[in-house]
Formats: C-alpha cells, sequence, structure tokens
C-alpha cells in the first residue's frame, strides 16, 4: 500500500475503526454482490441442461421447445418438462426454483403467506417476494450507483469549472443550477415518464439529472478555495496551462466533499426510485421493485401483513446502512478524526 498516501490511509483506518460504519459497509456489500448474479440464484430455468449430448444454457440464453424434442417454437416450460430432460442426460437448477415474474399457481388464494415453497409468502400475482425483493434490490443498487456516477461526472464538471474560472461564467452558471434546482423535481420526473416509453435507462437519466446539484454545490465552493493556495500559485508560476491546473492540482484538491457525499446521494437515489415505483412511474411492468411491493402491501395491509413488512424492513435497512456509511466516511475525513 505504498502508493496510498498516509493521509488516505489514516482515514481508511479511521473509517475502519468505526464499528458501525464497517459493518455497514460489509453488510450492504454482501447484498449487492450476493444480489448481482440473482438470475443464477433464482431462476425457473435451469442453469444447464444436457440433453441428448448436447449442453444448453438456458438462464442465459432462450431456447425452442423443439431443441428439447417438443413440436414447438415457443420457449419450454423447463419445470413440466424436467423428467423428460433427466430422462435423456441431467439437469443443474438454480438454488430457487422460482423466477421474478414466475406465479405459484399452487396456493388457493393470491397473495399467499410464507411457506416451504416461498419463503417470504406470494404477491398478488402469485409470485415470490423474496426473489422480487432479491432482484428489486439489485435494481435499487444499480439506479443508485448509476445516479451517482452521473451526478459526480456532471457536479465535478460543472462545480470545478465555475469554482476555477470564476467570474461571468460563475455568476451566470449558478444562477442557472439554481433555477434548475427550483424546478419541482417530482412533478417533472411524473411528466418525463408519461412523455417517453418507460424504460429503465431513462429512469435513471431521469433521477441523474436532479441528484447532481448538490456535489455542484460543495464541488464549486471547494475549487474556489483551493485555487488560491500557494501550490496552485506555484504551478501557474511554473508555466502550467489551466487544463493542467484544473485537473491536476485543483480537481484532486476537491473531491472530499463529494467522497462524503456519495452515500447520501445513493440514498436519495433509493429513495426516489421507490416512491415513482410506488405511483407507478418507475420501473416498467412487470420489472421488480421494493416500491412496487410496498404499493401492493398498501392495497392488501389487513390480510397480507408480509407485503408490507418483507420489502419496508429491506428498504429501511438499505437507507439506514448507506446512512451509516456516509456518517463514517464524513467522520474519516474529517482531521480531528486522525490528526490526534
Amino acid at each position: 500500500m505504498t502508493f496510498i498516501s498516509v493521509i488516505t490511509r489514516k482515514r481508511i483506518a479511521c473509517f475502519w475503526g468505526l464499528r458501525r460504519s464497517r459493518y455497514a459497509l460489509l453488510a450492504v456489500g454482501f447484498l449487492f454482490f450476493f444480489s448481482l448474479p440473482a438470475n443464477f440464484i433464482a431462476s425457473s430455468k435451469p442453469l444447464m441442461v444436457f440433453y441428448r449430448g448436447q449442453l444448453f444454457f438456458p438462464v442465459a440464453f432462450d431456447y425452442q421447445g423443439k431443441d428439447f424434442g417438443q413440436d414447438s417454437v415457443l420457449p419450454p416450460d423447463y419445470k413440466a418438462i424436467r423428467d423428460h430432460l433427466e430422462s435423456h442426460g441431467w439437469v443443474v437448477a438454480a438454488p430457487i426454483s422460482w423466477g421474478s415474474n414466475e406465479s405459484n399457481l399452487r396456493p388457493p388464494r393470491y397473495p399467499s403467506p410464507p411457506s416451504r415453497e416461498n419463503w417470504l409468502g406470494t404477491d398478488n400475482r402469485g409470485r415470490d417476494v423474496f426473489v422480487r425483493l432479491l432482484y428489486g434490490f439489485r435494481m435499487s443498487m444499480i439506479v443508485a450507483l448509476f445516479s451517482l456516477f452521473v451526478a459526480a461526472v456532471f457536479g465535478v464538471v460543472v462545480g470545478g469549472l465555475q469554482g476555477f474560472l470564476g467570474g461571468k461564467i460563475d455568476l451566470i452558471g449558478q444562477r442557472l443550477v439554481e433555477v434548475w434546482n427550483a424546478l419541482p423535481a417530482l412533478f417533472i420526473l411524473i411528466f418525463i415518464s408519461h412523455l417517453f416509453t418507460p424504460s429503465v435507462f431513462i429512469l435513471m437519466l431521469c433521477l441523474s439529472s436532479f441528484l447532481w446539484v448538490s456535489p455542484q454545490y460543495f464541488i464549486r465552493g471547494e475549487c474556489l478555495k483551493t485555487k488560491s493556495y500557494d501550490f496552485v500559485l506555484a504551478a501557474k508560476s511554473l508555466g502550467a496551462t489551466k487544463g493542467r491546473v484544473f485537473w491536476s492540482h485543483v480537481m484532486p484538491n476537491s473531491l472530499t466533499p463529494l467522497i462524503t457525499l456519495a452515500p447520501f446521494i445513493m440514498n436519495q437515489a433509493i429513495l426516489s426510485l421507490s416512491f415513482l415505483d410506488y405511483l407507478g412511474l418507475g420501473v416498467p411492468a412487470p420489472g421488480a421493485s421494493l416500491g412496487e411491493l410496498l404499493r401492493q402491501g398498501k392495497d392488501h395491509i389487513l390480510q397480507s401483513w408480509w407485503l408490507t413488512v418483507y420489502p419496508l424492513a429491506t428498504l429501511s435497512f438499505t437507507l439506514l446502512m448507506l446512512n451509516f456509511i456516509g456518517d463514517g466516511i464524513r467522520e474519516a475525513f474529517d482531521p480531528r478524526s486522525y490528526s490526534s
């Protein structure tokens, strides 16, 4: 770790020494990496099928019924032909045999309570709640990370250039940012969701378009302060170009607010996504989302408690852990925490 500066090592040690933040980071990291291969953990399609001397991967590729001895060009029902496949080869199934959009036709009513087949019960269409939570958590984290990336890029570029160049560029740019920040984000998101064909990518862009303002404010302030430091003035006196001064000296020393804000930006993205999903304007159906499960829980709050308790617990736990991580980063970057 010789390439890491002494101050950075002290910050990492300070963060790791905070038990609450350390456990929160481990918990969120484990859940996220556990949910990434959700298609291989929970799926009605087998992971691999060896059928009559050929190897198939139904979880990753689409096949027709005629590929498995059926007179059909439609995708086969792998559960219905499981015995046929095993009689002519072997099948490697996913640990959980329910897909995110697969209905359990056995319970007498929907939603059905937790059982051996469906650990956390089913929703109003007979879909497994645990599997929907797994896929919904993955979607929330992907949207949050994408929003963080876009917010970081726009916040750094816009705020950094404003603070570094100053003058009319800073004055006019800041007024435009304030106008954009004053717009009612929720109504604009609702309008855009009706204007375009629903898609996860457009949804992520819409959420990101309002999350870059906070880091922009902080990056701008840091650049205004950093550009007057002696090492920056020394670089200018040695003939360094404005671009080199900005990217090599000013910007690297102005990113601390972005690092401390990162967990809270993700928090806000997850909350906004859940709110839009709750209104039916988020992830397009039949995609899994935490907000969509919460909406079902509201519709069946008296007779189906599991549709409210489990999604709400997942959402609350995720937001709480991200807050703990943010608190730990903020304390680790406080010079008073590691200077003694």
